[in-house]
């Protein structure tokens, strides 16, 4: 497993599905969610690994997104 995804059986939403909305485009493998209230973008289902997560970090409980090293990557300049 890539460690940027997690396994389905390790992903927990702790509100409800019905919160959430999900949308499909292209080949419908990959599944993105995002909260029917405020729109926010919580996680998707890749296409490339069906049954994996990756996940907004943002969204996760008792993570401080500061102590994080990142990694800019600039698309546009390639």
């Amino acid at each position: 497993m890539s460690s940027d995804m997690i396994a389905s059986e390790e992903l927990k939403i702790n509100s409800g599905w019905e919160s959430l909305s999900m949308y499909q485009f292209g080949t419908h493998v990959a599944k993105h969610y995002f909260c029917k209230s405020c729109g926010i973008y919580p996680f998707h289902e890749t296409m490339r690994k069906p049954g994996f997560y990756r996940v907004n970090l943002a969204c996760i409980d008792n993570i401080n997104l500061d102590s994080l090293e990142v990694e800019t990557f600039n698309g546009k300049a390639l």
